[in-house]
C-alpha cells in the first residue's frame, strides 16, 4: 500500500487515469472469477458432488503399466524388470538374454 500511496502523491493525472482504469479491469475480472466459481460450486452441489470428486478424476494415472521384459531367480524370489531405468541387482552381469520374460 506504501507504493500505492507513493504513487498517487507523485503522478500526473493521465497517469492517474490509466491507473484507474487499470485497477477498473482488475476489479472487473476479479468479479467474473468469482461469479463463475459460485456458478461452478452451485453447480457441483446440484449434482450432488463435491471438489473432492473431481480432484480423485484428475489425478488418476493414465500412463499404461509396462510388462516386465525380463525375468529371474534371485535369493528365491522371483524379480522382473521392464528394462527400464536403473538395472535391479538381480541382473548385474547377467546376460539379459538367457532370462527374457
Amino acid at each position: 500500500m506504501k507504493e500505492i500511496r507513493s504513487f498517487v502523491k507523485s503522478a500526473s493525472l493521465s497517469e492517474l487515469e490509466k491507473a484507474k482504469q487499470l485497477i477498473d479491469t482488475a476489479i472487473e475480472k476479479y468479479t467474473q472469477q468469482q461469479e463463475a466459481k459460485k456458478e461452478v460450486l452451485d453447480l457441483l452441489k446440484e449434482k450432488g458432488l463435491t471438489l473432492e470428486n473431481l480432484q480423485d478424476v484428475a489425478t488418476t494415472d493414465k500412463r499404461t503399466k509396462v510388462k516386465p521384459k525380463y525375468r529371474i531367480e534371485f535369493n528365491g524370489e522371483i524379480v522382473e524388470w521392464t528394462g527400464r531405468g536403473k538395472r535391479p541387482k538381480a541382473f548385474q552381469g547377467v546376460d539379459l538374454t538367457k532370462h527374457l520374460a
